[in-house]
């Protein structure tokens, strides 16, 4: 299939009623359109989500005049219009409840109302990853809640899915159990088997050829790496230029549109502090009550990859979450093993290998007490059984 240029056209980004839907389901599918939805309350129950009106009062909005991002609209939407003409009536909404991503959700439901876009289906796919900074998450989880007030979404075709990691290739089992070394740069295990596989497994089980295209939140400006990966990629087959990034995969017969790639962050806040908001959405929650400002970019409580955590930084800087540095005190733990010759099995070669079983052992004891001390879920009892059982295996448990 060959690859089409996507060209902006000029054309007045007008106000229209509120559209649905950003969201997200614990592994479970939702058809918005069903007039009987099974929400398995008890899972959500569970999670001890808080309402969306607890993160802080509603601040009234200025009002929405007219910033540079009515440009950047008209060219999103005119992409976003191009790829339904051509045939692709399937959308598969990447969503990770952050600030970009939120962006490209409402922009491309938005849209489908505003241009009246003949969308056969909107597939919204979240990876959670089960170690997700708590506030970003249970922001998420209270948006699904918020949102199922809508009566309006019930026309549209959309479905929910909340994906997460098989149990055996969980963040906990693997380091806990398997003796994993916390995640670093030259060995970055996490983010294939916490977010990679499940959703390409999802996105292969959804797919249909030729007619589903794949949205994602990516922007340039975001990281050098980043931008690094965009520009390899519109040399080798993307199409890049005109407001958008565009992408066709053989392999899965599937389209990747970045609808808002040009947009500065400054768009983005501008959009969702400002405009979103005239349509309904409380998204002005995002930098006032889970970002705590700008300039913040989101990931696992528990990653080691990155040195300093400015993420869980600027968060337990707020009085509502000073309750959740105890979290960056284990991260510290965590980062303080990857160079701990004493906390590591020793190969024949002399390398440090996996983590010892004492060490495992202390770590989970620890978890557990934080996860009794914060009263908030941390771990899975499953989770905990299953660690335990591969300690008993000779492969991770003789060490």
């Amino acid at each position: 299939m060959s690859v089409a240029r996507i060209f902006p056209i000029s054309s007045k980004w007008t106000q229209y009623p509120l559209c649905p839907i950003f969201a997200c389901l614990l592994g479970f599918e939702v058809n918005f359109g069903a007039k009987n939805c099974d929400l398995m309350e008890e899972n959500i129950k569970t999670m001890k989500t808080k309402t969306l009106f607890e993160f802080g009062k509603l601040f009234t909005p200025k009002s929405y005049t007219g910033f540079r991002v009515n440009t950047r609209l008209d060219e999103s939407a005119a992409a976003l219009e191009a790829v339904s003409k051509q045939g692709f009536d399937h959308w598969v909404v990447m969503f990770s409840g952050g600030k970009d991503s939120t962006t490209t959700l409402i922009v491309s439901l938005e849209t489908i109302l505003e241009r009246n876009l003949p969308v056969r289906r909107v597939d919204i796919v979240y990876a959670d990853t089960l170690v997700e900074i708590p506030p970003v998450r249970d922001f998420a989880y209270s948006f699904l809640l918020f949102l199922r007030t809508f009566e309006k979404i019930a026309p549209l075709p959309i479905f929910i899915h909340v994906l997460k990691p098989s149990m055996e290739e969980r963040f906990w089992v693997c380091l806990l159990g398997k003796g994993y070394p916390p995640p670093h740069q030259r060995f970055r295990w996490c983010t294939k088997r916490l977010k990679i596989k499940p959703v390409e497994a999802a996105l292969k089980s959804q797919t249909e050829p030729n007619r589903t295209v794949i949205l994602t939140g990516i922007r340039f400006g975001e990281s050098a790496d980043r931008d690094r990966r965009l520009n390899y990629s519109c040399h080798r087959g993307g199409e890049c230029g005109q407001g958008v990034w565009f992408k066709y995969s053989s392999r899965l017969k599937a389209a990747y549109l970045a609808p808002i790639v040009y947009w500065q962050e400054c768009d983005v806040w501008d959009f969702l502090n400002y405009l979103a908001p005239e349509w309904g959405y409380p998204s002005h929650f995002l930098e006032k009550e889970v970002y705590n400002g700008r300039e913040t970019r989101f990931g696992c409580w528990t990653c080691t990859v990155v040195r300093q955590d400015k993420a869980m930084e600027k968060i337990t800087a707020q009085p509502k979450w000073t309750h959740l540095r105890p979290l960056m005190e284990y991260r510290e733990r965590l980062v303080n093993l990857t160079s701990s010759r004493e906390s590591r099995y020793c190969r024949p070669n002399g390398m440090p290998g996996r983590l010892s079983l004492k060490t495992r052992e202390q770590l989970l004891s620890e978890l557990l007490q934080l996860q009794e001390h914060l009263n908030k879920p941390l771990i899975a009892k499953k989770e905990v059984s299953l660690i335990r059982t591969l300690w008993c295996d000779p492969r991770y448990g003789k060490y």
